[in-house]
């Protein structure tokens, strides 16, 4: 799907159902934010009802991510830990959800978080001080 201003509102409501449909009432709907005037951004919040994660869809310029916050403020992106391509196309973010579900259900990623300006990777509630950046990118 081309996106231009008319086919913004539609693809919203599809990513939305495609949330529902994959995790039905472990995830729960908790905003949006829409300023598609500005480079076609759009934000959709959720609540990952299970591991009590946040879960946050954003797409600006065609392309979109997915992050994954825990309850301390922690995250990751879907992207570092399962590669995709993030086209915001309707068929990119279905592959993308799909990946999600399979990442929440085997729950074996880390998450990462800067505390007195330090950068630490937090694994099972235990925390390493990340000291080489390229750690990120692997």
């Amino acid at each position: 799907m081309t996106l231009d201003k008319s086919n913004y509102s539609l693809l919203i409501v599809e990513i939305i159902q495609l949330f529902f449909q994959t995790f039905k009432e472990d995830m729960l709907f908790v905003d949006k934010h829409i300023a598609i005037e500005h480079m076609g951004y759009f934000k959709i919040q959720y609540k990952y009802i299970p591991l009590k994660y946040d879960i946050v869809f954003e797409s600006e310029r065609n392309v979109f991510c997915i992050d994954i916050y825990d309850e301390e403020g922690a995250k990751n992106s879907l992207y570092r830990i399962e590669k995709f391509h993030n086209e915001t196309r309707l068929n990119n973010i279905r592959k993308a959800i799909g990946l999600l579900e399979m990442v929440l259900k085997k729950n074996d990623f880390c998450f990462y978080i800067i505390k007195n300006g330090k950068l630490y990777r937090k694994k099972d509630q235990q925390y390493t001080r990340v000291k080489d950046m390229r750690e990120l990118t692997r």
